[in-house]
């Protein structure tokens, strides 16, 4: 099978799910982070890291479950939480460190 599904339109509602899904998750942390208190750009260890990989995990579940679970076996899911928070925080840093970033989170 293709890499995104059988044909034009799943492979369309797969990647709309995993891109929106990624949007969103980052939207409703910053939200959630807001009414918790924090400042606009304060630091919130791993849920930064992790917001929009969830969102786009679950938009996807909800939008084509059968290929989700086809494609994320429990070891890439785990590789990806593991994964992710190392890359973010590793760019982020190397951004600050060579000025195109105010803050190193």
């Amino acid at each position: 099978m293709p890499a995104f599904g059988p044909d034009f339109r799943s492979a369309f509602k797969v990647v709309f799910a995993l891109a929106s899904g990624a949007l969103f998750g980052d939207m409703f942390m910053s939200f959630f982070k807001r009414r918790l208190g924090f400042k606009r750009g304060a630091p919130l260890p791993v849920v930064d890291q992790l917001d929009f990989v969830l969102g786009a995990w679950g938009f996807t579940y909800l939008v084509a479950p059968a290929w989700f679970m086809e494609n994320f076996s429990f070891w890439i899911l785990l590789s990806v939480i593991i994964i992710t928070p190392l890359l973010h925080v590793a760019t982020n840093v190397i951004a600050y460190l060579i000025g195109v970033k105010k803050e190193p989170w």
